[in-house]
């Protein structure tokens, strides 16, 4: 009798666990299905374009330092191998270049500072113009001179390369961080890992193209190398912006301690 009076007022068990959707929730799935977007579409969004004008800070510096990279291989093998022509003993050689990597030591401190106060533009263009400088001062290298004038006059222009190389060095480095948005950091970091072995691969040549080149002429290696440079440098005058890598001044509050 009581099941009787119950059963009319159940609700069957089939309705309560019945998967199939109304006409109105299928509706409203596909609609949901619609604003989803597809893969392809966000593949799209997020795919990095290279011709941006965001990215061509990053592909001026790393043009530039590419091509200053053959040239810094390239400085070694023509000192290396033009004092070995003239009889200068391994000893004396290593001299010469002990300075170049000291002076690099002091200008990673030093470049930091620098950066951050005059910009990325500014320690680009005077790397690669003190990176020509240190070569126009070997086309006056004598072969006449004493072994330790030559040591010493040498070993300047080295000091001058090496500082000139990390001052460039910190613009390629720095750049990358720049101008990567969060959203395409990854597509980015791939491109740099390609130019950095690009970069060992590059200064490779510089070393074979500065052996191949002063075997025929000291004078036609150091002129080929000044060439590169200038080629880099008109890029970087025109091509980057002064504010690149300065540091933001903060504004000072009204009534803030000075």
């Amino acid at each position: 009798y009581f099941f009787a009076l119950v059963k009319p007022q159940l609700t069957p068990m089939t309705t309560l666990f019945n998967d199939t959707p109304t006409p109105t929730n299928i509706e409203d799935d596909s609609k949901m299905i619609k604003e989803i977007p597809t893969p392809t579409e966000n593949e799209d969004n997020t795919k990095m374009n290279l011709t941006s004008p965001a990215l061509r800070p990053f592909i001026i510096i790393s043009f530039s330092y590419l091509l200053f990279t053959i040239t810094d291989g390239a400085m070694r093998m023509i000192v290396l191998m033009y004092a070995y022509n003239l009889n200068f003993s391994v000893l004396e050689v290593a001299i010469m270049f002990t300075f170049y990597e000291l002076a690099g030591v002091v200008t990673n401190l030093v470049a930091g500072l620098v950066g951050a106060k005059c910009g990325i533009k500014f320690t680009l263009v005077f790397g690669l113009a003190l990176q020509v400088f240190s070569f126009g001062l070997l086309f006056a290298w004598n072969d006449e001179w004493e072994k330790t004038t030559a040591i010493v006059y040498v070993t300047v222009t080295q000091v001058l390369g090496g500082i000139a190389k990390d001052i460039n060095k910190l613009g390629g480095k720095t750049v990358t961080k720049l101008v990567t948005p969060e959203e395409q950091e990854t597509r980015l970091f791939k491109l740099v890992s390609l130019l950095t072995g690009w970069k060992n691969s590059l200064k490779g040549v510089g070393y074979f193209l500065g052996s191949a080149l002063v075997s025929i002429s000291f004078e036609l290696a150091l002129g080929c190398m000044i060439v590169l440079l200038l080629i880099a440098m008109p890029w970087a005058i025109f091509g980057l912006d002064t504010s690149l890598g300065r540091a933001k001044k903060r504004k000072r509050h009204a009534g803030q301690n000075i």
